[in-house]
């Protein structure tokens, strides 16, 4: 089958490591380009790949927040559930750092 990405190459079957928020997922059955490594994972692997991300405990950890005024500045609460995934602990430094206009970067010292 032809690429729909580069429609250069064409798709092999291969056994790929599926990587999510950092953390290997496990190897799956993917079709990938030989010419521009575009991966498509099938529905059988799609499957596989939601349930181990969720028996890891790595499903739903997207979520929205609003901003707060606390003195003279604002605050935003990073739930629970994302907050133990990322191991920080109350009065720890991170540094905020703007991506872009629209997208702001919590790095954890």
């Amino acid at each position: 089958m032809k690429c729909t990405a580069c429609n250069m190459g064409k798709y092999q079957t291969k056994k790929v490591p599926y990587i999510f928020l950092g953390q290997n997922i496990g190897v799956f059955e993917a079709l990938v380009c030989n010419h521009c490594g575009e991966t498509l994972f099938e529905s059988g692997a799609s499957d596989k790949i939601e349930a181990e991300v969720k028996r890891q405990g790595l499903w739903g950890l997207r979520a929205r927040s609003k901003i707060s005024e606390v003195g003279n500045g604002l605050d935003v609460r990073i739930p629970k559930s994302l907050a133990q995934f990322l191991s920080l602990k109350k009065g720890q430094e991170v540094i905020l750092e703007p991506v872009d206009k629209n997208r702001l970067q919590i790095v954890i010292d």
